[in-house]
């Protein structure tokens, strides 16, 4: 037999198109509606990936072939996903969605979805204009809904006028902004005006800080995209939702995706297991807590704001186990002796070497996977609203508990002597909150008329290839001082555990500086 090269062929099969610009295109007349419909349809994608398996032809041959009959393409799909059970072909079609007018409560049950992908409007960035989704589960008490909404959004323009000229007046603030927009520029990229961004920063920051009392019923809008067997799982956990707004969400996102992939969207009705599951655990905890007494604490690290719960008690020496099986192929169990039996100087030698030449963006190796780190977590809601997007995490949000675990204060807000009209709207919206809840409103639904300064408890867990991820970002200089608080205190405990494996812990603004502290000769 000869040997032959041979090169591979890659082919652009798809990608992302915006479907109002093939509206257009209709109205023109330079395609018709019946091509729309039945013949530009991620559809055919999908059925030509599923027969690639079985059949002999070349993927790019069953393409054309899906494209000339899309409903024998349609029909391919629902056999081979829903009678077949091979469902990873749906995730070939990939759509794109506005989502608009939709509440900050029902972008958390939105964003909870972790395989999707979600860019949401800031309110760094963007003066709130007072537009608030009217929650149908407070019709009975709408009156009073919209007079503290009124009062929050009243109060948020009082603050943003105040912390604006705060934040301009403090020769700390301006030069902290000026550093931000010259790192900026370090990187490569080219400002016009960098005094006028500077300026900018401050006024992001006066809004940043402002937005604590607006509450969650506050609109907001976001792109999503997502696949067709993400969207009818996500329209599933929608259906079974006890919140109206979300449940209509899922009817208007199923609605949309069947102009597009009907025979990828079939079994959106919950089941049992979705709709009930979840009461009865929690009865079944109730009840079987009701008597118990509770008399010591798990020992943990850390305070009531943030504490390490659960850690890998050997994280470092897996870690090297780990790099020392990649370097010798050797078992896990030899490579673990190994590990045990070097020095400390030794170990920090193998794990220096694995982040060698390391750059600010690049991921640390995958053996950082196998250290794991569980959290408890106070947070606000704006600090979740942040903290929520690192979705490769575990994130299990408590419900919203005003009662015990009170609300976050701005820095700025104190200094700037805001506070008196910051807790006048605080205590103003835990009194309706106490009412609503009195007239038995639904438990789900009462968090609407809570701020954005609200706590609210999350379990975090998470490996320590995932923290070097966040932390790169939440730690940098750039971050909002909410979150970029709650991961220093994550860091600061990562490294009491587990020094050898976070040794190059740091937001990105640090890096360059902690890898020359760390390899210096």
């Amino acid at each position: 037999f000869i040997g032959v090269v041979l090169l591979a062929e890659i082919v652009l099969a798809g990608y992302n198109v915006d479907r109002q610009a093939l509206e257009e295109l209709v109205e023109k007349g330079e395609i018709t509606q019946h091509d729309l419909d039945n013949f530009l349809t991620p559809e055919s994608i999908s059925a030509a990936y599923a027969r690639i398996s079985r059949d002999p032809k070349s993927a790019t041959e069953l393409r054309a072939e899906a494209r000339e009959e899309v409903e024998g393409a349609r029909r391919s799909n629902k056999t081979i996903v829903f009678k077949m059970g091979h469902q990873s072909i749906a995730e070939h079609a990939v759509l794109n969605f506005d989502v608009l007018g939709i509440s900050r409560l029902a972008i958390e049950f939105l964003e909870a979805q972790r395989l999707c992908s979600y860019t949401e409007k800031s309110q760094r960035y963007v003066t709130m204009e007072g537009d608030y989704v009217t929650p149908a589960e407070f019709r009975s008490v709408e009156p009073e809904f919209h007079k503290i909404v009124g009062f929050q959004n009243k109060t948020y323009f009082k603050l943003y006028d105040v912390l604006k000229n705060y934040f301009r007046s403090k020769d700390e603030f301006l030069d902290r902004a000026r550093h931000l927009v010259d790192l900026i520029i370090q990187s490569g990229i080219k400002i016009k005006d960098p005094e006028q961004v500077a300026q900018g920063t401050l006024d992001g920051w006066a809004k940043e800080d402002a937005r604590y009392v607006l509450c969650m019923a506050t609109e907001g809008q976001l792109g999503f995209t997502t696949n067709a067997r993400d969207l009818e799982k996500f329209i599933k956990y929608c259906a079974a939702s006890q919140l109206e707004e979300t449940r209509d969400l899922g009817v208007k996102l199923q609605k949309q995706g069947e102009r597009v992939a009907s025979s990828l969207l079939l079994f959106f009705k919950p089941n049992d297991y979705y709709m009930n599951s979840r009461r009865r655990m929690t009865r079944e905890v109730q009840d079987l807590l009701a008597n118990s007494i509770y008399t010591e604490r798990l020992v943990s690290r850390g305070d009531d704001e943030v504490s390490l719960v659960e850690w890998d008690e050997q994280g470092d020496d897996n870690l090297v186990a780990n790099l020392i099986q990649a370097a010798t192929n050797m078992p896990f169990q030899e490579a673990l002796y190994h590990a045990f039996m070097l020095s400390t100087k030794q170990k920090t030698e193998i794990v220096k070497k694995a982040l060698e030449n390391r750059e600010k963006w690049d991921p640390v190796p995958r053996e950082f996977e196998i250290p794991q780190l569980t959290y408890d977590v106070v947070m606000s809601s704006s600090c979740f609203a942040q903290f929520k997007r690192h979705r490769m995490l575990t994130l299990l949000p408590l419900a919203y508990d005003p009662e015990k675990l009170g609300y976050t204060t701005p820095l700025s807000i104190t200094d700037s002597g805001l506070e008196a009209k910051f807790k006048k709207v605080i205590n103003a919206t835990e009194e309706v909150y106490a009412l609503f809840k009195k007239k038995n409103i639904k438990s789900e639904a009462l968090p609407y008329v809570l701020t954005n300064a609200h706590n609210r408890r999350v379990n975090v867990k998470m490996n320590a290839r995932e923290l070097y991820a966040a932390s790169r970002l939440r730690l940098d200089l750039h971050a909002q001082w909410d979150i970029r608080r709650k991961y220093t205190k994550m860091s600061e405990l990562a490294r009491e555990v587990m020094p050898l494996t976070f040794l190059m812990l740091c937001g990105k603004h640090e890096h360059d500086a902690l890898r020359d502290k760390v390899y210096a000769k």
